[in-house]
């Protein structure tokens, strides 16, 4: 049995390191082959296939492997330190645990082993006092069988398999269970609290007189107690002048409908920045010390965490092929659509608008993908304030300074229209496209600020505004409902016209082939233009097969339900307007002090690299962009958790790392000798070739007034070798064949 048992069977399981770190120093006995292969392991996922065939290429297994005590509770006998004679002992009052589905011998020898059980998901003890050499462990993990350990021997399955793991006894679970505790993860670990503890944390918290702040921490401490905790919550209101006894029930049953619900994360919070010093406390077996910047092996950047992750599983099941990537960017990029309007960061200020370019071969499912981002929009209610093209710069202005507050566009074959704008600047023609391209970097960098627009479009918008606010007091008058945040957004766009218009909000999302965009990742894009303030999402695979049986899911109830929680913000009578413009007050993200901490190691870490690539290769510009994209990202991940923790942090970064990586490449790859030439070769061929395809012969004839037969058949086989092109052997008369040329 090894770690594939235990990933087959649903759970989450990571690498261990053998008896040295990665800097090939000797770990002492406590950390030999149990030290995590990667840092931040309490935020394993179920890793992809992808991130999967990556750690056995590391080796990351090698040594043996981790079981999160996701689900899970082990009774750990320790026979060195008594443990044998307390489990007969404990047998005697639960003799249900020596017929565990799961019994795995340690490499310690003796009686020592590792019962395995389902956990009840409560809070629970981890040591008795009457059996010592036996720990409890329901947090943390444990090493898995097949494993080697220091001594020598490895974990060895005695009885089971991870199939046949079961319910813990009730008996064990009652002798376990903390009574009025509730079991929550938070920064990475497990903090079990009382409804005592909840009670002192709101001792330093005085938003009771603010109605948001009353029942955002209300919502907090009906998810920290599971429902329990009203009289912790009353108790507290009552400091108010605005306490209403009769309203209190009503109001607290109302939170245990909400789809967004405020944890315990954001009361802890709140509570720290009111003074309260935590008391309750987790400490792991091993400290591994601090958290640490990830590597490209510790993050599966394919499993988003949190919402944002369930979000892009549901958008990736809409395409009859794996498109893990592209179902990623519309993830990030949705959720930043229908929180940018409703949310703000309290660190740094940043914007949840997005660029992105979505990168797949023709036939391969970006589509469904796109569909399912449209479908995102439709039920938030943001679907009017979404575009599906770039007309002209003067459409953009409009779009954000009439209809709405906001555009969102979502964009097929942008690599087409990316490539005009470069065609008509080699031929000095290219300022009606120019135009397009400064707009979109312009408001895309103002989304906290103002964007000043001409004189005469001014005298346009300032008509159009006036007739629009009559047109809905109009409506008002005649008993028709119009929202008040529409009328409100329209006179403050007025009222401040020759100001420029507030916060304008507009994303991005395209959607290429690799043909048609990888010859435009240059040195000038990627260093000043627009594709340099953008995410890439590469799917390099261009023939996937499609997923068996496929049939397309509908949105279900309870992922539809939040991401209109989300975009209403926590105002349960919200109703949606006509317009998409701004609530009339953001909610604030907070971001926890060992995920502020951690982002300050970001920005160090993007500046040195800066400052290297400032002498090497002039691209630093790539790495000074990199933190604004982190702090982006890991925001947006933050926004339906209530709250920016480590976890996030390190996603983000892995993300924008892995971004900065794959444009570096395209440019060196473009700035080669004769680079620009064979991006024009490559996008002639795919032009030529188009949707029917054709040989290699009528391909050369339609080329070879501008180039060389020998350039065509190397940027060919260039492009066969990279899978962008198809080779079929097709019949050529007189008994021969010929190459047919199809675009993957």
């Amino acid at each position: 049995m090894n770690h594939n048992d235990f990933r087959d069977a649903g759970y989450k399981v990571f690498g261990l390191l053998g008896p040295v770190d990665h800097d090939g120093k000797q770990l002492d006995e406590r950390l030999a082959y149990k030290k995590p292969y990667s840092s931040g392991w309490q935020h394993t996922p179920h890793w992809s296939d992808e991130q999967w065939e990556l750690f056995h290429e590391v080796g990351a297994f090698d040594t043996g492997y981790g079981v999160l005590m996701d689900g899970l509770l082990v009774v750990d006998v320790d026979a060195r330190n008594g443990g044998d004679s307390s489990y007969e002992k404990l047998l005697e009052k639960v003799p249900e645990i020596a017929g565990a589905g799961l019994i795995v011998n340690t490499g310690s020898g003796g009686g020592s082993k590792h019962i395995y059980f389902l956990s009840p998901g409560r809070a629970l003890v981890q040591h008795l006092g009457d059996y010592p050499g036996i720990d409890f462990k329901s947090s943390g993990y444990v090493v898995g069988p097949g494993s080697l350990h220091v001594s020598g021997s490895r974990y060895a399955v005695a009885v089971g398999s991870p199939d046949d793991i079961e319910d813990a006894p009730a008996a064990l679970i009652a002798m376990l269970e903390k009574p009025e505790h509730h079991r929550h993860e938070y920064r990475g670990a497990t903090l079990d609290v009382s409804n005592a503890d909840i009670a002192e944390m709101l001792r330093h918290v005085d938003g009771y007189d603010d109605y948001d702040s009353w029942v955002e921490i209300g919502m907090c401490v009906h998810h920290a107690t599971g429902g329990t905790g009203f009289d912790v919550w009353n108790e507290w209101s009552q400091q108010s002048s605005k306490y209403d006894g009769e309203e209190m029930h009503k109001k607290w049953h109302s939170f245990g409908k909400s789809a967004n619900p405020k944890t315990i994360g954001t009361l802890i919070y709140r509570a720290e920045q009111g003074g309260w010093k935590q008391s309750v406390t987790f400490t792991p077996d091993v400290d591994f010390g601090p958290v640490e910047l990830p590597t490209e092996h510790d993050v599966d950047l394919l499993r988003p965490p949190g919402f944002v992750g369930e979000l892009a599983e549901w958008i990736e099941s809409q395409s009859r092929r794996p498109r893990e990537r592209l179902a990623v960017a519309a993830a990030l990029a949705a959720m930043g659509n229908l929180a940018g309007l409703r949310y703000r960061d309290d660190r740094d200020n940043v914007t949840s608008n997005l660029f992105a370019f979505c990168v797949a071969g023709s036939g391969t499912g970006k589509e469904a993908i796109q569909q399912a981002m449209s479908e995102i929009h439709a039920v938030t209610g943001i679907s009017a304030a979404t575009h599906g093209a770039i007309k002209s710069e003067q459409e953009i202005m409009r779009n954000i300074a009439l209809r709405h507050q906001a555009a969102f566009y979502i964009v097929d074959e942008i690599g087409i229209f990316l490539q005009k704008i470069k065609n008509a600047q080699a031929r000095g023609g290219a300022a009606y496209l120019e135009g397009i391209i400064g707009i979109l970097m312009s408001a895309y960098s103002k989304a906290n600020g103002r964007m000043l627009i001409t004189g005469d479009l001014k005298d346009d918008i300032r008509a159009e505004i006036n007739k629009k606010i009559a047109s809905l007091n109009k409506k008002k008058d005649d008993g028709v409902k119009v929202g008040d945040d529409e009328i409100n957004a329209l006179t403050d766009k007025l009222d401040a016209l020759d100001e420029g218009l507030l916060r304008p909000f507009v994303s991005v999302v395209g959607f290429t082939t690799p043909v048609t965009f990888d010859g435009l990742v240059d040195f000038e894009t990627a260093t000043n233009g627009f594709i340099g303030r953008s995410l890439l999402f590469e799917e390099r695979d261009t023939a996937p097969r499609s997923k068996p049986r496929f049939r397309k899911t509908a949105m279900p109830s309870r992922i539809a339900d939040r991401l209109v929680a989300i975009y209403q913000a926590g105002e349960f009578d919200h109703k949606k307007v006509g317009a998409v413009v701004e609530a009339s007050s953001r909610k604030s993200i907070p971001t926890d002090p060992a995920a502020s901490d951690l982002l300050d190691e970001v920005v160090q870490w993007f500046e040195d690299q800066a400052v290297d690539h400032k002498s090497r290769t002039g691209l630093e510009s790539l790495y000074l962009r990199a933190y604004e994209l982190v702090a982006k990202v890991s925001f947006i991940l933050a926004i339906p958790e209530g709250i920016r923790t480590v976890e996030h942090v390190r996603w983000a970064f892995a993300l924008v790392k892995r971004d900065i990586d794959s444009k570096m490449h395209l440019v060196m790859s473009n700035t080669s000798e004769g680079g620009k030439s064979r991006m024009a070769l490559n996008s002639a061929i795919a032009h030529a070739i188009g949707d029917e395809g054709l040989t290699i012969g009528v391909l050369r004839n339609k080329l070879s007034r501008k180039w060389k037969r020998e350039d065509i058949d190397a940027a060919v086989a260039d492009l066969v070798g990279r899978g962008l092109i198809n080779e079929q052997e097709v019949p050529a008369g007189n008994g021969k064949t010929s190459k047919r040329l199809i675009m993957a």
